[in-house]
């Protein structure tokens, strides 16, 4: 018994899935639409960063603008530097100086040697602004003549009411005093104090 089989029937076919031109269109636009809206987000991101990114410039320049308005109330650097060597000059100065007292206590029968002590009381009263550029103590009459400079007027009686607080200065009575201003680059005054009357130069 023979049995013919059909393979041209159309379930052994290849199945060809076919779109048509509008199908095709409404996918573009779909993908069109997703590309759009893709790009938005992007731009929105990319935009909240440049703002931060701005906002954060600014502050840094309202720092650096106020760093640089601070600095304006600091004293020069050159004058700061130069005071720097003033104070470190005069603090070997007196060193020199105190190793001249030492020397003259070690000579000087006891009853002078509160000259020494003298000193130590001028020495241990060192107002912040405020420093002698001379200090002369008269071992035969006892007179006291200081020279220096005060970053402001105000300093010096603060200065003076500070050596009354030392017991062989307190009582002591200063006949002199001058006040002028810093002719040089250096802002203040320049100042003398001595118990004993001088010649104006």
């Amino acid at each position: 018994m023979n049995q013919q089989i059909n393979l041209y029937q159309p379930i052994f076919r290849k199945q060809q899935i076919i779109f048509s031109a509008q199908t095709i269109a409404w996918l573009a636009l779909g993908l069109l639409l997703l590309l759009v809206i893709w790009s938005l987000l992007i731009s929105q991101r990319v935009g909240t960063l440049e703002s931060q990114l701005e906002s954060q410039r600014a502050a840094e320049q309202r720092v650096m603008a106020q760093i640089t308005e601070l600095g304006r109330d600091q004293p020069d650097e050159a004058a700061r530097i130069e005071l720097e060597r003033d104070v470190e000059r005069l603090n070997q100065r007196r060193t020199e100086l105190r190793q001249s007292l030492d020397a003259m206590s070690r000579r000087q029968p006891v009853a002078d040697s509160r000259l020494h002590e003298r000193y130590d009381a001028l020495a241990r009263q060192r107002p912040t602004g405020l420093w002698l550029t001379e200090l002369r103590l008269d071992e035969q009459h006892g007179d006291i003549t200081m020279r220096g400079r005060a970053l402001a007027a105000r300093l010096l009686p603060a200065y003076l009411e500070a050596l009354s607080s030392e017991p062989l200065i307190s009582g002591t009575g200063f006949r002199q005093i001058r006040l002028q201003e810093s002719a040089d680059e250096f802002p203040g005054v320049i100042f003398s104090i001595s118990t004993a009357a001088e010649n104006a130069p």
